[in-house]
């Protein structure tokens, strides 16, 4: 087993693994062993939804380039659907 020495931890911080290791019945070799694999789980979570919206922009980005390639640009439809209310309402 590897082992790490942590300096520079505030006594408050030190206090609250302290707290949290006897809420959980643990050691506080143990609670910072948990912690730092909740931490890393939860770090990897995030790298793997970054990475999936990344994937879901560029093919967003692609579509569209897709699209503007077939169909070109459209007007904005604003000015063609008041023109077409106040028609009926003449």
């Amino acid at each position: 087993m590897s082992a790490i020495l942590i300096r520079g931890l505030s006594p408050a911080v030190r206090r609250q693994l302290k707290k949290l290791a006897s809420g959980e019945n643990l050691s506080l070799n143990q609670a910072v062993i948990q912690l730092l694999k909740t931490a890393l789980e939860i770090k990897e979570e995030k790298q793997v939804e970054e990475c999936r919206r990344r994937e879901v922009f560029e093919r967003v980005d692609k579509l569209r380039a897709e699209l503007h390639a077939r169909y070109g640009t459209f007007d904005d439809s604003a000015k063609l659907i008041r023109e077409l209310r106040d028609r009926r309402y003449k």
